[in-house]
C-alpha cells in the first residue's frame, strides 16, 4: 500500500491519497519525516477517498509512503524527489515494481477502512461515492468532520468508535442512535 502525505504544522500530516490492491485497509497513524522526526496523521483530506480528487496539492509538497504488509512504513519519495535523488520523473529501470501496478483505493474499491486514533479531521467528501464501504473505524479523540462525507455510501453499516468502556466518545450519554458496538482495540481491516 503505498500513501501520500501532505505535512503540516507541528509534526502532523494530512492523508492526500491511498493506493493499493486490498479493499480493506488500516491507515498508521504516524509516519517517518525525511528528517527522521515522526508525522502523526491528523487530518484525512477533502476527497481523499473518492474517485475524482479536487484541489489537488502539487506533487513537490508531498511525501509518498510504503506500508509493508507487516504495517512497517517507509518515506519513498519527499517532496517529488524520489529518496534515489532522481526526479519524479526521471527512468528508473531498476527491479522495484512500478507504483502503478497499484491503483487508488477509492470509490467503489473501497469496502473498510481503520483510520487512526489520533485522527482529529476528516475533510469534506473524504469517503463521496464510496458505494461499496460497509465499515468505518476511528479513535474517540475529538474529531471536526466536513460536510458531505458519506455522500452516496450506501452500504455504509459500521461506524465504530475505537475507545475504553466508560471512555468518551462524543456520543450523547442518551443517545437513540448506536454508532457501533464494542470491539476490541486490536481491530484489524477484514475481521469481525
Amino acid at each position: 500500500m503505498l500513501l501520500d502525505i501532505l505535512p503540516l504544522k507541528n509534526n502532523t500530516a494530512r492523508l492526500i491519497r491511498v493506493y493499493g490492491d486490498e479493499p480493506c485497509i488500516a491507515v498508521p497513524g504516524e509516519v517517518p519525516g525525511p528528517g527522521g522526526e515522526k508525522w502523526t496523521l491528523t487530518e484525512l483530506g477533502d476527497y481523499c477517498f473518492s474517485e475524482k480528487l479536487r484541489d489537488l496539492p502539487a506533487a513537490e509538497a508531498l511525501c509518498r509512503y510504503e506500508v509493508g504488509r507487516d504495517g512497517a512504513v517507509t518515506l519513498t519519495r519527499a517532496f517529488g524527489r524520489a529518496l534515489t535523488g532522481r526526479r519524479r520523473y526521471d527512468l528508473d529501470f531498476g527491479d522495484a515494481p512500478e507504483e502503478t501496478d497499484l491503483h487508488p483505493v477509492c470509490g467503489n474499491f473501497l469496502e473498510e477502512a481503520v483510520l487512526p486514533d489520533g485522527l482529529q479531521v476528516i475533510g469534506s467528501c473524504a469517503f463521496y461515492n464510496c458505494r461499496r464501504l460497509r465499515r468505518l473505524s476511528f479513535g474517540a479523540a475529538d474529531l471536526t468532520v466536513g460536510s458531505d462525507v458519506f455522500l452516496n455510501c450506501f452500504a455504509l453499516a459500521d461506524l465504530v468508535v475505537r475507545a475504553e468502556p466508560e471512555a468518551a466518545t462524543g456520543e450523547p450519554e442518551q443517545s437513540t442512535h448506536r454508532l457501533g458496538d464494542v470491539v476490541d482495540e486490536s481491530e484489524q481491516p477484514g475481521g469481525r
